[in-house]
């Protein structure tokens, strides 16, 4: 069932990444709400959950963004498993560390897609696209991580809740 969710919130993702926050460009930059939502995923239920949520949401963006089909999907399972590993470690109902996973998981993000797609094509100047681009979008998306991050938790925790009271019925 909760895999399910999870591709349901993708799509959602996708839907309200290409219709709503559209209208919220500031400057041709958006949020990397998939990133949020794949950090927030991972960080809550742990590992495999967040490469689940890492693949789906990079293959929808892959399939209707991207050129090559695999770098996304690479670079988010990637983000969920390295941040699924903290799911033991740290208390989930903080609000400043998730935050924090959001914007290194934004720098490391940024990296990757420029060594992947950027570097490869033959640019090189690597601070023409840091300064324009990643350091807005970085600013951009950890302010709405902050919400965002709470409807993920509201949501898994119903998954969870919902599982608990399964297992006590039978």
């Amino acid at each position: 069932m909760k895999y399910i969710v999870y591709t349901l919130l993708a799509i959602f993702n996708i839907i309200l990444q290409t219709t709503i926050f559209e209208s919220f460009a500031i400057i041709g930059i958006k949020p990397n709400t998939a990133l949020i939502i794949v950090v927030s995923v991972a960080f809550i239920q742990g590992e495999a959950d967040g490469i689940f949520m890492g693949l789906m949401a990079g293959f929808l963006q892959d399939t209707l963004f991207s050129v090559y089909l695999g770098c996304n999907m690479f670079i988010y399972a990637l983000i969920g498993m390295v941040c699924g590993y903290c799911f033991k470690a740290f208390f989930k109902e903080s609000f400043l560390l998730p935050l924090a996973i959001v914007a290194g998981a934004d720098i490391f993000y940024s990296l990757i897609y420029f060594t992947l797609n950027i570097l490869l094509m033959g640019y090189s100047n690597f601070l023409a696209f840091l300064l324009p681009k990643v350091l807005p979008e970085l600013v951009y998306t950890v302010l709405i991580s902050a919400f965002l991050y709470r409807i993920v938790y509201i949501i898994t925790e119903f998954l969870n809740n919902r599982k608990s009271s399964r297992r006590r019925l039978f």
